[in-house]
């Protein structure tokens, strides 16, 4: 895969806290010329094996496993073994992974964005509903059987992306203010 990623995105596909994707991009660990840092496929597999695996490494251990599992990655291994009964079944992340991205890019592809209707921001297709209420909502802890009631003609995949959507993409900045001020 050549997409690229931003930190928050890759925190919000393999479900880490953003800080934790910026503490690899500070450390060094995860490397990245771009600025703003931008992530490769590589980094974010390696990000969802360290969320799956759940223990804590150094920071010198992680750095060395990045590097080895970039280089397994660029030469299509579909395994890397980290320790003698530990091993890391990278070809089954890739596909997790791909399949989630594809399914992702495909919803998003199909939501709305219309300048006339509630501003601008992202909508279910066909209606005022913001992805980003919903989505809200669900960070919020609100259940999905409240939400569908009120909300019936949303899918199971609409509720799960839409939690996605707001964590890989956070409002930033100041709150949008249409009045003018005198």
């Amino acid at each position: 895969m050549n997409f690229i990623f931003t930190p928050t995105e890759a925190a919000a596909l393999v479900q880490v806290p953003a800080k934790r994707v910026y503490k690899e991009i500070e450390y060094a660990v995860i490397t990245s010329n771009a600025n703003p840092p931008r992530l490769t496929f590589a980094a974010l597999v390696y990000l969802k094996a360290l969320r799956e695996v759940d223990f804590t490494f150094s920071v010198d251990f992680r750095t060395h496993l990045y590097s080895r599992l970039v280089d397994a990655m660029t030469n299509r291994t579909t395994q890397l073994e980290i320790a003698r009964y530990f091993v890391l079944q990278l070809d089954s992340i890739s596909n997790d992974l791909s399949e989630l991205i594809a399914r992702f890019n495909r919803w998003k592809n199909s939501l709305g964005i219309n300048p006339a209707i509630m501003g601008g921001e992202t909508v279910f297709p066909g209606s005022r509903l913001t992805v980003r209420h919903i989505g809200m909502m669900l960070e919020r802890g609100e259940s999905k059987e409240v939400i569908k009631e009120d909300y019936p003609y949303l899918s199971d995949e609409d509720l799960e992306f839409a939690l996605l959507y707001v964590r890989a993409y956070p409002v930033i900045g100041r709150p949008k203010n249409n009045k003018i001020l005198n």
